[in-house]
């Protein structure tokens, strides 16, 4: 950062004085302006028009004996006490005065004066840069209180640069001593150091002599100020990156829920056919044990087509989790429908089959409670697993309602044949939780329904 504002400023700079001294050189070059005989008045006319088409404030001739002539003053006045021509002719080279107060524009000026082709017997022509260019140009350095300090401790009371001493002032402490400051200056070395300014903050000084001028570029860097930003700046960055990630993360994630949403679905129903029996301490384990079940399931076939009830399997191992997590008293219906034999040996098993579906249907609907668990057991055979009572008087009460509205009859139209159910009930208790148990002592309890005349309901007793 610090090399880049020095490259920047400095040929900022330089373009400004280059393009005064190509001035100078393509006018020193002019026949004209090289004929001797020409008294210097008579040579400005000359100059003139450069003055005007490059907006130069005064430009000027001067002779060897230090009469000069400008176009601000067009008679010869004696010039010879100012140092800057004298140097610029004995040392044949560009020389550029210190700041000179200008009476045209009541501002501050550079001179800039060269030979006349390099030639002692020629004199020298000059002209005048604007303090407020060079300003301009110097802006892109930073403003730090180091470089101030001695900017303006370089100026005398006439705003004239004093000598370069002034940077051994005590107040400024540097990485190099005194001794070696001054011998980079005298020299004109490019150099660096550090020092600490009146606010106690780290900066480095780097010091480099223009090219073709009398002077030092100061560069100047603040650590403290560098670093804040810097910082400032990567948590401005990190505090974007964190919003941009969340924004993403969440349209990213409304796209995969959409994705997943009808898996999720499928997840949360496939278990009231295949529930989870044991929680796995590893989900993945647990879900893919799940899938597995499902696609068995699938082999398998849940439920009956005929009557879309759950087939036996299916039926035993949910009323078998159900007994396992609810404690309260359950009722076991084995429910057997009276007369299929008859109506198949008589009708046809067309006729049969639509007494199953219809039968199937009224017990369905009759078990309308979705913790109710309904399957069918065999051909003519159907179970439910209920907890839709609160004593023996309510189920029997369920039991004999259920009774009624499964009493029906088929007919092809010449002969009616009724059917009616048979029904055996296994009531739990703290001894009989199994569903196989259940299911066999529900089946025997038919056996005395179908004794009594069948068409009506019997407990299990336990002989």
């Amino acid at each position: 950062m610090l090399t880049r504002n020095q490259t920047v400023t400095e040929n900022n700079v330089l373009t400004i004085v280059s393009k005064h001294t190509d001035l100078l050189t393509a006018i020193s070059n002019d026949t004209v302006m090289q004929d001797l005989s020409l008294q210097l008045p008579q040579r400005i006319e000359i100059i003139r028009p450069y003055q005007q088409a490059f907006n130069i404030e005064t430009l000027g001739i001067s002779d060897m004996k230090g009469n000069a002539a400008t176009t601000y003053r067009m008679n010869a006045e004696n010039i010879n006490y100012r140092h800057y021509f004298q140097q610029a002719i004995q040392e044949k080279r560009l020389t550029i005065s210190n700041l000179i107060y200008s009476p045209i524009s009541n501002s501050y000026v550079y001179i800039i004066c060269k030979p006349f082709n390099n030639s002692i017997n020629e004199g020298t022509i000059f002209a005048s840069v604007s303090y407020a260019d060079i300003n301009h140009a110097l802006t892109y350095q930073e403003n730090t209180s180091i470089k101030n300090n001695i900017l303006n401790d370089c100026k005398d009371t006439s705003n004239n640069c004093k000598n370069t001493n002034t940077l051994k002032k005590n107040n400024i402490y540097s990485s190099l001593n005194n001794e070696q400051i001054s011998h980079n200056i005298k020299n004109k070395n490019t150099f660096s150091y550090h020092v600490i300014n009146n606010k106690n903050q780290l900066e480095i000084l780097s010091l480099h002599p223009l090219k073709n001028t009398p002077w030092y570029l100061v560069t100047t860097l603040n650590y403290n100020q560098y670093l804040k930003d810097r910082v400032l700046f990567m948590i401005i960055n990190i505090c974007i990156s964190v919003i941009a990630s969340i924004a993403i993360g969440y349209y990213l994630m409304k796209k995969v829920s959409i994705i997943t949403s009808p898996i999720d679905a499928f997840i949360k129903e496939s278990t009231s056919i295949v529930p989870i029996q044991s929680p796995s301490k590893n989900s993945n384990i647990d879900i893919n044990h799940h899938f597995k079940n499902i696609i068995n399931t699938t082999k398998d076939g849940v439920y009956c087509s005929r009557t879309n009830l759950l087939n036996r399997k299916y039926f035993i191992q949910h009323a078998n989790i159900t007994i396992q997590k609810r404690h309260q008293n359950l009722a076991l219906l084995f429910i057997d429908l009276d007369n299929l034999k008859t109506i198949n040996d008589t009708l046809g098993h067309y006729y049969g089959d639509d007494v199953i579906s219809i039968f199937a249907q009224h017990v369905k609907s009759f078990f309308n409670n979705p913790i109710d668990l309904i399957g069918r057991f065999g051909g003519d055979e159907f179970i439910v697993l209920t907890s839709g009572f609160n004593n023996e008087t309510d189920l029997i009460n369920i039991l004999e309602t259920l009774i009624s509205q499964l009493n029906g009859s088929v007919s092809n139209g010449d002969i009616v044949i009724p059917f009616s159910a048979s029904i055996g009930v296994a009531v739990t208790d703290n001894q009989t939780r199994d569903i196989e148990q259940l299911i066999n002592n529900a089946d025997q309890a038919v056996y005395d329904s179908k004794k009594k005349g069948k068409n009506c309901y019997s407990f299990y007793v336990n002989h």
